[in-house]
């Protein structure tokens, strides 16, 4: 498979010369445009990709200068790490590596690099530990309530619904710190929306595809990473050789039986197929027209589905921090709960730390003066404050988000609706893949997908697609096939590294153990 790669490798700026001869348009150059688009120039296709940002990239943008040079504005880990499939495969492809941190999506870095601090002091590492086994037992609880009393049909019931029914416990002061702190890392953060937002059937009782599984052969290895170089190295990979038009937003979508035709920055541009990336927010927004408007199925799944808020405050502080962590956790803080140290990156100076949900769109509406000051006074324990910056998604017009999520009254099934293909019409996108959605796999294998999908409509030349590593069959059907490290979300939760068996109090509420 190496070998093979490495041939691929070095036939990626070179198309075919038998095969697909059509003109394919894609609308957007993030991560599952460009793989769609060299996916479709290796097979030989005639491709355009309309870009409404004046860069290529997307929601995946490594800063090139200044203070935070080296440092990632959008996506930032590959989940999974080393051994996870499409990221790492698509890496691979194309020369590039990524180093491992250890820990899960929710906890970037493994427990034993995470410091918590309340009240500006350091906790002790048997107070962090104590607070997991906290949250661990409020999560068993919650979840065995879920999977007893939710059925598919209670698409109106929250997560925060659930919760309120299964945990019920006068929790000490500290111990309500500890829980608040640790559902919004898992929740808020994570889903970029309020735990009332999210879908308790999506989270409780539907399947995603679980990137840390113990039990899997050399479980040891997994955990998350990050691209060496930054995600803007790979996308300056896929992007070579490739007709990317910047600053040039879609507007108007026409299609019928006899080709496509899209309206960009006032150029109109035709072809016999379109791959759609744009984001469940962009989507919402109806600046994209189609003619003849999609479906009523299609226009309805859209509009159920969320896009979640998260940005990133980068800080640079004026002196390196002398703690060793990975990741920091501040409890009672208004906003900031959870940074990384940038150190671990080669970033002596640099937090990243993360806000979601209405937090995230207060702070993105702040002006630069007083976000610099809300971050000085709330890290004055640690120093000095340089420099901030916000990423800032959900006000980017052409984004509206950092990435979808299924809130209530949703059912992830629009997931696969807002996947289906209608007519020359292709999808693809993050939000597009049920399994995978919110992180760049998803982005690789939809593009992959709707790339597969155009060759199989229009080609007729005998020659294998399978050839290409991103088209073998257990890559195609990643968003909507589970494989065997897929399990439900709620079970998916627990913090890589929590190995032991969690310590039980006495039980309390419905019946559950507590630690209090």
């Amino acid at each position: 498979m190496r070998t093979a790669l490495v041939l691929v490798a070095a036939a990626l700026g070179t198309p075919r010369a038998t095969g697909c001869k059509e003109r394919v348009l894609v609308v957007g150059s993030g991560i599952s445009g460009l793989v769609a688009a060299e996916s479709l120039r290796h097979f030989g296709c005639q491709v355009t990709v309309l870009e409404a940002l004046d860069r290529p990239g997307g929601r995946t943008h490594t800063f090139a200068a200044g203070p935070f040079a080296g440092t990632e504005e959008g996506a930032h880990w590959v989940h999974g790490g080393v051994d996870n499939t499409p990221v790492s495969l698509l890496l691979r492809m194309h020369n590039l590596s990524q180093v491992r941190v250890g820990g899960d999506d929710d906890y970037e870095g493994s427990r034993d690099r995470l410091t918590i601090f309340s009240e500006g002091k350091a906790l002790s590492a048997e107070q962090r530990d104590g607070s997991f086994d906290l949250f661990q037992t409020a999560l068993a609880a919650v979840s065995t309530c879920a999977e007893g009393q939710l059925s598919q049909k209670d698409v109106n019931v929250s997560v925060g619904d659930i919760w309120r029914r299964a945990v019920k416990v006068n929790y000490t002061a500290q111990s309500q710190l500890f829980l608040a702190w640790h559902r919004k890392v898992s929740f808020q953060q994570d889903e970029g929306a309020s735990m009332d937002k999210l879908s308790a059937v999506n989270e409780y009782l539907e399947d995603y595809t679980d990137f840390y599984p113990e039990k899997s052969e050399g479980w040891e290895k997994h955990g998350d990473g990050y691209v060496k170089g930054g995600y803007s190295s790979l996308v300056a990979r896929l992007a070579e050789n490739l007709d990317i038009r910047v600053s040039s937003p879609a507007t108007r979508i026409e299609y019928s039986g006899a080709g496509v035709a899209v309206t960009a920055d006032g150029q109109r541009f035709e072809g016999s197929a379109v791959i759609v990336t744009a984001s469940v927010g962009a989507l919402q927004t109806g600046h994209l027209a189609f003619d003849p408007p999609l479906s009523s199925w299609k226009s309805a799944a859209i509009g159920r589905l969320g896009m979640g808020n998260v940005a990133k405050v980068l800080v640079k502080l004026s002196q390196p921090l002398k703690s060793s962590a990975y990741a920091l956790g501040f409890l009672g803080r208004r906003l900031l709960s959870f940074c990384i140290r940038g150190a671990a990156e080669g970033r002596s100076r640099v937090l990243e730390c993360f806000l979601g949900g209405r937090e995230a769109l207060n702070a993105e509406a702040m002006d630069a003066e007083r976000l610099k000051g809300e971050v000085a006074k709330e890290l004055a324990d640690l120093g000095s404050v340089e420099e901030v910056a916000i990423s800032k998604w959900a006000s980017n017009p052409f984004i509206r988000g950092a990435w979808s999520f299924a809130p209530v009254n949703s059912s992830v099934q629009d997931f696969d609706l807002l996947a289906a293909p209608v007519g020359r019409v292709h999808f693809a996108g993050e939000g597009t893949c049920r399994l995978l959605y919110g992180n760049v796999h998803a982005a690789v294998v939809s593009g992959a997908r709707a790339a597969h999908q155009v060759l199989q409509q229009f080609e007729t030349a005998p020659f294998r697609t399978d050839e290409w590593p991103l088209f073998r069959k257990e890559i195609l059907n990643l968003c909507t096939v589970s494989p065997a490290r897929t399990r439900a979300r709620t079970r998916a939760r627990a913090p890589a590294g929590l190995k032991r068996a969690f310590e039980v109090g006495e039980n309390r509420g419905h019946g559950a153990p507590f630690v209090v």
